[in-house]
Parts: C-alpha cells; sequence; structure tokens
C-alpha cells in the first residue's frame, strides 16, 4: 500500500520533467514506511548521511546529531532527503549497478578520475554487477538493506551523473517523505491524518532524543576498509565444564568485504554467581 506525491502519474512526471533531470542525481530513493500511521518503521536499515541511526521514530524521525543534514532536509520539505542508506519498505535504485553491460562504463569512468577524486568511503572499488549481501555478524550494518547502499557508494559514478549543479545532491541516495507505505490497511489510511500535525512532534521529539541519549552510540559508524580496531570479545560459558568465562582482546581487520581477526589474548574469568 502506498500513498505518495507521484500517485499513478509517475511516468508523466517523468516526462515532464525530463529523464535527464529525474535520473541524474540518483543512485537509490527510498520510500518510509510507517508501523502505525505516525510511527517510522525502519529504524533497521535507515541512516543520515553521517551514519547515524535515526532517534525517536516519529517526525521528523532523525536525530539532531552532527551536521543534522538529513533531520534538516525533512524539515525543509524535501522530496530527496539526503542520507546514507534506507530501504522505508520500497525502495529503487540506479539498474546499471546490477547489469553486466555497464561494468566497462564504470571502470572507464574511475580512469578518467583523478587521484583526489577517488572515493573516500572504501579503499577499494566494488565491483559491477553489484549483489545483495549479508555480513555473519549481529550488527544491524551487516544486513543486506545497508550493505548495498555502501557498496553502490564504492562504486565509481557513472559519467552521466550531473556534478555542475548549485545544489549539494549528497552522495546520490535519498528517502522520500511524501512516498509512504504501511502493513495494514489501517495505519495506510490514518497516514494522510497524521500528517496534517507531525510537526507538532518536532520539538518533542528533540527532547526526547537528549535524555534517551539517542542516537545510539555506533563504535563501527568511522570504520573504513583496512582499519584495524581493537576490541574485546564476552564468550559466557566458553571453558566448560569448568564453567568459566572468557574475554578475548583482538583486532580486527576489515579487507575486501571480509573481516580478519588476530587474537590477542585470552582473559579466563570465574562465572559469577547470580
Amino acid at each position: 500500500m502506498i500513498d505518495g506525491l507521484w500517485g499513478d502519474n509517475l511516468v508523466a512526471l517523468v516526462e515532464e520533467i525530463g529523464k535527464e533531470r529525474v535520473f541524474a542525481e540518483y543512485k537509490a530513493v527510498c520510500g518510509a514506511d510507517f508501523i502505525t500511521s505516525w510511527k517510522y518503521y525502519d529504524t533497521y536499515a535507515t541512516r543520515d548521511t553521517e551514519g547515524y541511526s535515526i532517534g525517536v521514530p516519529i517526525f521528523p524521525w532523525f536525530a539532531g546529531k552532527g551536521d543534522s543534514t538529513s533531520r534538516n532536509d525533512v524539515l525543509a520539505g524535501k522530496d530527496a532527503v539526503r542520507v546514507k542508506s534506507c530501504w522505508g519498505g520500497i525502495v529503487a535504485f540506479d539498474g546499471r549497478f546490477f547489469q553486466k553491460e555497464f561494468v566497462n562504463t564504470t571502470s572507464s569512468s574511475l580512469k578518467e578520475k583523478k587521484p583526489e577524486d577517488s572515493n573516500e568511503h572504501s579503499t577499494s572499488i566494488a565491483e559491477l554487477p553489484l549483489k545483495f549481501r549479508s555480513e555473519p555478524e549481529s550488527f544491524w550494518d551487516s544486513s543486506e538493506c545497508c550493505l548495498i547502499h555502501a557498496d553502490i557508494l564504492a562504486t565509481p559514478d557513472f559519467p552521466d551523473y550531473t556534478t555542475n549543479t548549485n545544489e549539494d545532491w549528497g552522495e546520490g541516495i535519498f528517502m522520500n517523505p511524501f512516498v509512504r507505505v504501511a502493513y495494514d490497511a489501517k495505519s495506510f489510511n490514518n497516514i494522510k491524518y497524521a500528517k496534517r500535525f507531525e510537526r507538532l512532534f518536532v520539538p518533542w521529539q528533540a527532547i526526547i532524543n537528549h535524555f534517551a541519549h539517542l542516537p545510539k552510540f555506533n563504535d563501527r559508524r568511522l570504520e573504513k576498509e583496512g582499519d584495524v580496531v581493537e576490541d574485546r570479545l564476552w564468550i559466557p560459558n566458553s571453558f566448560t565444564p569448568e564453567q568459566e568465562q572468557a574475554m578475548i582482546d583482538l583486532q580486527r581487520i576489515s579487507v575486501e568485504n571480509m573481516e580478519v581477526l588476530l587474537i590477542l589474548r585470552i582473559i579466563k574469568v570465574k562465572e559469577r554467581g547470580i
């Protein structure tokens, strides 16, 4: 169920604006999904332009962290809210990222780039065609919903992406808050009423974000491929039958979409009684 600014006239809209204008900046664009008429659902995959997760899932959804670019775009009423990743129940991609026919297109684009213009988000280049993938770790950012956007950002731009506009289009991944989807008929039918007063939530959402310490701290937000990260892993009941536990000091190195763990030491810890 979709409640959108475009509706059935999407094709007419594209023809009116022009295909070159509509698709010039968009690598991916998502809608916004709601579990109730007023409560945003996709906390799982939505990340703002700086990689922060969202705040309290009521309008304007994003927390005022860092430059607050995504939050400010929502408050400005934009239909192209700049984000780093999203899903929102409905998402459209530039299909060329998933087609073999365009492998040479990005390769030639990469050759034309100067060293200083290379993608700063990854030390390697994602290869076309892209595939949905996930990582074995349990953190949310390892889902296919987030990683596909990371792979798109690690892919050289196609030659026809516009770069000479005065408007800051970010990295080409957007959320359109005017295209809203829901998971049941009641919530969907009430979205049009909730939108009338959702701006009343703005100050309350900011206050709750502050006291709830949102967005949640994500120690992996700034990690890049090739970084060496020291970590400590807690393994309960790892030395049965002695019923001891262990903490493992380790270093995590991300190399070519794989993680290598270097165990530095194992600390045995007696299990505490309850």
